[in-house]
């Protein structure tokens, strides 16, 4: 399904850098911009999932430039910044959009892969948020988008680590939306409710089996389609939050207000791993 066309009009002849570009919802994100025309400088670490990206895309209207880039290299996303600067000219939009998931209870996961998440989902969109934001707070303009999660006000059981990196990118990017306005940039985070995408993975969960948390999960998971379409919707009205869908608004709303309320779905996502 297409975007609505006043969507695609927000997008229509700029330049985009867009992270985690290779798959999920980063991929999905990659097919509207270039049906909205933007031109779209797509990096991920899968250098086959880009390329397989580069060859869906082919038809335009806009174009796609793939870029291998691995977040965590801070030196290496300056030097890809800097080609997209002398590619484009202009910088429109950043979407912050490399991520990975890790589930199991906190005592049980390695000090060294909470740093592996933190290292992607949080300075990934800190390496982001420093190598571009410089450029547009000189162009007058321009626009900053991390993915966060609704986890990140709702603190699910078993995801500590991803929880505590999510929760400082919506603290991040409020904080900076604050600041930008000053300068002409704006700042959105949006915070979905759980996408079917390759994030949840076997490798990825530690002491229960994937199968069994995700069937047990408290709200059913969206497609990474329809999650990009309501993300881009978002960002296209120049919100500072876009939450989606609906029963993710519901998890946002009494995880603010009322978190007393969440505690029988914190329960049923421990059930899957201390039953082990």
């Amino acid at each position: 399904m297409s975007l609505a066309p006043s969507i695609r009009k927000a997008f229509d002849g700029k330049t985009v850098l867009l992270t985690g570009a290779g798959s999920g919802i980063g991929r999905s994100l990659a097919h509207h911009l270039v049906a909205s025309g933007a031109k779209v400088h797509a990096a991920d670490m899968n250098a086959a999932g880009l390329d397989v990206l580069a060859a869906e895309v082919s038809g335009g209207p806009g174009t796609l430039v793939p870029r291998v880039l691995n977040v965590t290299d801070r030196a290496d996303y300056g030097r890809w910044v800097e080609e997209c600067v002398v590619s484009s000219g202009t910088l429109d939009y950043l979407f912050n959009n490399a991520g990975v998931t890790l589930l199991g209870e906190a005592h049980k996961v390695p000090f060294e892969r909470w740093k592996w998440l933190l290292d992607i989902n949080l300075m990934g969109v800190l390496n982001g948020v420093m190598q571009v934001y410089p450029v547009m707070v000189k162009q007058g303009r321009g626009h900053i988008i991390s993915t966060g999660s609704v986890a990140g006000v709702t603190g699910y059981a078993t995801a500590a680590a991803y929880t505590t990196a999510k929760k400082a990118v919506i603290g991040m990017s409020h904080s900076l939306a604050a600041e930008a306005k000053a300068y002409g940039v704006k700042v959105t985070v949006v915070c979905p409710g759980y996408v079917n995408s390759n994030i949840f993975s076997q490798d990825r969960v530690v002491g229960a089996n994937v199968k069994e948390v995700i069937d047990d999960l408290p709200a059913p998971m969206m497609s990474p389609d329809e999650a990009a379409r309501h993300y881009l919707a978002g960002v296209s009205k120049g919100k500072r939050t876009v939450v989606f869908p609906a029963n993710a608004k519901l998890l946002w709303f009494l995880g603010r207000w009322i978190p007393i309320v969440l505690r029988p779905i914190q329960e049923r996502l421990m059930r899957k791993f201390v039953s082990r």
